[in-house]
């Protein structure tokens, strides 16, 4: 599918530029991931303004994330072989799968929407920005924010970075694991300055949905990344065995989901209600007839994944409003 206009076409308007530079539909998933973590903390402390900027603050973390894992695929050439691998009636079928208003739909660099010098200064901006936000959120946690601001930036920007590149050399689910595990973890850990099971235990569900997301999407550029060397569970597995991996996975999720219910409140219910977008993903992947049986599971699992993160922060409201009524009974 040599220059398809699903990958080289020019983005029109400003808001398709955008959402193709900055990823918008990613940059929400790590957006979720620390709102679940702030939501779960202000249950426990009132510090409104920092667990704010907490959020704000983690939004151009991803910004600066995207838009420089983006640059570092276009300068290894990852993206590009990933959408020559297909031909037109993929390219049909992706339009019809994905909302194109929101979904990623090619690298920015590679499709000539932004230029590598323009890159590296939304790169550098948008780093400078994420410092001075976390300024005040530093002075009121320590430098306990310092350092765990550091373990993010590591493995957040060497994922794809050289010399590292986490991603390609077979450690990039573990390291979206991590990172997202503890996006939720760290807003707590310095907004109440402890830890407790019950964070611990709903970070790592967010760092399992979130690894999970990775997986799938990485199922689209399986040829390309073999051609690569690179070694992602699709390559290490093979399709058919990073499947089954991505369904043992929403099952150890799930069960800490009920583990949730059982032992911390029974506001964490309303989790399950992503189940139905799980048992959708299982068919697709059992349809050995579809010939994109490893394509249709991704917007799925992004709406899981977005789902699991609004719903842990749904249910610090929903048991709010419960221990308010038993307090103070109708």
């Amino acid at each position: 599918m040599e220059n398809s206009s699903l990958q080289y076409g020019q983005a029109k308007g400003v808001w398709e530029k955008a959402r193709n530079i900055f990823r918008i539909s990613y940059t929400l998933v790590f957006v979720f991931a620390a709102l679940a973590g702030v939501a779960f903390a202000w249950t426990e402390v009132q510090e409104w303004t920092i667990g704010v900027l907490i959020i704000v603050d983690v939004f151009f973390l991803a910004l600066f994330v995207n838009i420089s894992n983006d640059y570092f695929d276009h300068k290894s050439g990852a993206d590009k072989n990933r959408w020559t691998k297909y031909d037109a009636k993929l390219e049909k079928e992706l339009k019809e799968m994905f909302n194109e208003k929101f979904y990623w739909s090619g690298n920015a660099f590679d499709r000539g929407i932004v230029t590598d010098r323009t890159g590296q200064i939304i790169i550098a901006t948008l780093g400078v920005i994420a410092v001075l936000i976390a300024i005040p959120i530093v002075i009121y946690g320590g430098w306990i924010v310092v350092l765990m601001g550091g373990i993010a930036f590591f493995l957040s920007y060497y994922y794809t970075a050289p010399p590292l590149n986490l991603g390609a050399r077979g450690f990039g689910e573990l390291d979206v694991f991590l990172s997202f595990t503890f996006l939720a973890l760290f807003p707590y850990i310095v907004l109440v300055g402890d830890v407790s099971l019950e964070a611990v235990v709903l970070a790592v569900t967010v760092g399992i949905v979130v690894m999970l997301l990775r997986v799938v999407d990485q199922m689209f550029g399986y040829e390309a990344h073999k051609e690569a060397g690179e070694k992602d569970f699709s390559v290490r597995f093979g399709l058919e065995g990073a499947s089954k991996v991505v369904l043992y996975c929403l099952t150890v999720m799930y069960a800490l989901d009920l583990a949730l219910v059982l032992f911390f409140g029974v506001g964490y219910a309303i989790l399950f209600l992503t189940i139905p977008l799980a048992i959708g993903m299982s068919k697709i992947f059992a349809n050995r007839e579809d010939r994109f049986r490893w394509l249709r599971p991704i917007p799925l699992m992004l709406k899981t994944a977005m789902g699991q993160m609004l719903l842990l922060t749904f249910s610090q409201l929903l048991m709010s409003w419960i221990n308010e009524l038993s307090w103070h009974p109708l």
